[in-house]
């Protein structure tokens, strides 16, 4: 028996998903053996598994897009960020070239983007923007500055941790407020 998961990982690139052109013969019967054996909660797939349990034949735009889903399955399992240096969530100022930049990193515990990291960086009027091509250093600078965290909240008077005002002199020392000082102690 074909396995859906394995065949669709070695046809499929990760910047670019599935176009009609790509179905092969192969490729759909991948997407219709994952389809008749898929016990996963997404309306889509439960939707078209409905339609082909009732005798329907799927169109090649249908197996393209169960193709896709099998690519967001594998591109989630594969956790590309498990290769970037681990940061605690929080918000961080580093010097990138001759520049202090400001970031936003979030690493979801539970959901389906369990298991990513997330960053952001913060421009003028609070503005962020992700960060893609250049995550992995940013990353790896923000774990080798130990005093990223703190330095955030110094240099804009929001808590590194939380993201909330500093209010009083020691909280603004330190970077961080009290509840998030007592927490990371």
């Amino acid at each position: 028996m074909i396995d859906p998961t394995l065949t669709v990982k070695e046809a499929m690139t990760p910047d670019t998903k599935f176009v009609d052109t790509d179905v092969t013969d192969v490729l759909h019967l991948a997407g219709i053996t994952y389809l008749t054996t898929y016990s996963g909660g997404f309306e889509y797939l439960l939707d078209l598994q409905a339609r082909f349990n009732q005798g329907r034949t799927m169109s090649i735009g249908q197996v393209r897009g169960i193709l896709n889903c099998i690519r967001a399955e594998v591109l989630r399992d594969d956790k590309p960020t498990n290769n970037a240096p681990q940061v605690a969530n929080g918000r961080y100022a580093i010097t990138v070239g001759e520049k202090l930049r400001f970031f936003h990193v979030n690493s979801p515990a539970d959901g389906k983007w369990t298991g990513f990291t997330f960053v952001k960086e913060f421009v003028g009027g609070g503005n962020e923007f992700s960060i893609r091509d250049t995550r992995n250093q940013i990353l790896s600078a923000i774990a080798n500055d130990p005093d990223a965290l703190a330095r955030y909240g110094q240099e804009l008077g929001h808590c590194g941790v939380c993201g909330r005002e500093l209010t009083d002199e020691e909280s603004r020392a330190f970077g961080i407020g009290p509840v998030c000082r007592e927490r990371l102690a």
